[in-house]
């Protein structure tokens, strides 16, 4: 059709000047009839072009040169003309529709350009490889304007799909394949190691927009493996810095750089001291002490977990942890002693003949006031300080084996819970006498007869006094005959 439009406008344009012709000249005529070759040049394609060149060059011999009305022209002239009209007229139309191809390229150059950028824009928000797939499959279609895409990740060996995406098959996505029946694979490496392959159905996209495509999430990739690398090594990092520093104090010294000393009117403290410790140094092999120690130890910081209270240090084979600090918490002196009981039954436990030793534990708790804070730059070390931390350590040194010593204030805070025994008022090594009492087990009355661990009537007296669940519970206290010798034999005191 427009083959026949393009003559027919030529012939129209002839037989109109035909009509005027003694008023126009023949440069009139030829210029008139390159312009409409221009035309088509410029809208249509190459063959209406030269079709339109060869009638309008015919047209204008048979009407425009003399003899008019034929195509035998008397004067050589008259072909010179009609030659250089029709080379004149290929010229303008090929240069034309070189002009419009290039244009046309570079066009599609641009939207090319245009929808690599927003592709790149859309990842940009990937954080990991699972979400970096999901929108790469996501994205690519409305991008791209193909009905469906599948990526392949060869190190879990997954497919992952979006739209009509059936057209790319696993085995292509696999082999990452180029191009295929209007499908395109474009395989994905980084740092020269094969990640996977994206596939897109419906379109064959050029060598270069697969190049662009794969050089985009290549980069992309490696950012995200870059991230989750940093982001390791940050956990590790926030880990270890966990391990010296409670998390409150933690994150005050990333904000600040710096940790302010603060004073809490009131926490627990617990010193614990194995019994016979000394002697195992002299008859036991440095491994064989240190993996006892870690064993023991490995257990009080499940116990100190499980009741939510803060250990701060590991002196020799004392091990020292405290309730109620950073996280203000009312119950900590009752808490602490809970977890008092179950250090002394992870003792009781370790005490086997197959064992290299036989530890006893002594263990001693007060309550009162601290100065908490971060001191020193290199290897620092969160501390307190305070009268509070001597009573503490003179309630386990005053204490005895397999006991839980408690100080009168402790006590004080603890007696509607526990039954408690007063040693009376017992020497200290600076000489002091001190009322101090040891902890039995839970009271009678909290127990009531009852089999259920935690006893509803502790669970409801802890609610009362502290308006929340415990943390914890040392089941071995419900029942008479898991309760280890040492505290059996004073409870009938």
């Amino acid at each position: 059709m427009r083959v026949i439009a393009a003559v027919a406008i030529v012939c129209v344009l002839l037989l109109t000047e035909f009509h005027f012709h003694l008023g126009l000249r023949n440069t009139t005529v030829t210029y008139t009839l390159l312009l409409a070759i221009l035309f088509f040049a410029v809208r249509w394609d190459r063959l209406e072009t030269i079709l339109a060149s060869i009638a309008a060059a015919v047209g204008f011999l048979y009407y425009f040169q003399e003899p008019a009305y034929s195509l035998k022209a008397t004067d050589p002239q008259s072909y010179v003309a009609v030659a250089g009209f029709l080379i004149t007229a290929i010229v303008v139309s090929q240069t034309a529709l070189t002009a419009r191809k290039r244009a046309a390229e570079a066009l599609e150059r641009k939207r090319e350009t245009e929808r690599l950028y927003e592709f790149g824009q859309a990842m940009l928000a990937s954080d990991s490889l699972q979400t970096t797939v999901w929108i790469a499959i996501n994205q690519a279609i409305p991008i791209f304007g193909v009905p469906g895409a599948a990526f392949y990740l060869q190190a879990s060996n997954e497919i992952h799909r979006a739209g009509a995406s059936d057209a790319i098959s696993d085995e292509a996505l696999r082999s990452g394949s180029g191009l295929a029946q209007g499908v395109s694979i474009i395989p994905i490496e980084v740092g020269g190691e094969k990640i996977g392959s994206l596939g897109l159905a419906g379109t064959a996209f050029s060598e270069t927009v697969l190049k662009s495509i794969s050089s985009l999430l290549s980069t992309v990739l490696q950012r995200v493996r870059a991230g989750e690398k940093l982001m390791i090594e940050k956990r590790v990092s926030e880990s270890l810095l966990l391990n010296i520093l409670p998390g409150e104090v933690a994150d005050e010294l990333r904000a600040k750089g710096l940790v302010s000393p603060k004073y809490f009117e009131d926490v627990t403290i617990l010193f614990t001291d194995f019994v016979g410790f000394t002697l195992s140094t002299e008859k036991l092999a440095a491994e064989e002490l240190v993996e006892l120690l870690h064993d023991y130890f490995t257990a009080f910081d499940q116990i100190v977990a499980r009741y939510r209270l803060e250990k701060m240090k590991t002196i020799g084979d004392s091990y020292m942890c405290i309730s109620g600090l950073p996280l203000r918490n009312p119950a900590h002196p009752v808490d602490m002693v809970m977890a008092a009981f179950e250090m002394l039954e992870a003792v009781r436990e370790r005490q086997r003949p197959d064992r290299l030793a036989q530890w006893k534990v002594r263990i001693g708790i007060h309550t009162g006031p601290v100065i908490a804070g971060v001191v020193g730059i290199n290897k620092f070390a969160f501390d307190i300080w305070g009268d509070t931390v001597n009573y503490s350590s003179r309630m386990e040194s005053s204490g005895e084996a397999n006991r839980i010593n408690l100080s009168e204030r402790t006590y004080s805070r603890v007696k509607d819970f526990f039954q408690c025994e007063h040693r009376g008022k017992v020497l200290t090594k600076e000489k002091r006498e001190l009322d101090m009492y040891f902890a039995n087990g839970i009271l009678p009355t909290l127990l009531n007869g009852s089999d259920q661990t935690p006893p509803p009537a502790f669970v409801r007296r802890y609610n009362v006094y502290f308006q929340k669940d415990p943390p914890s519970f040392p089941a071995f206290l419900v029942a008479p005959e898991l309760v280890s010798t040492d505290l059996a034999g004073v409870s009938t005191r």
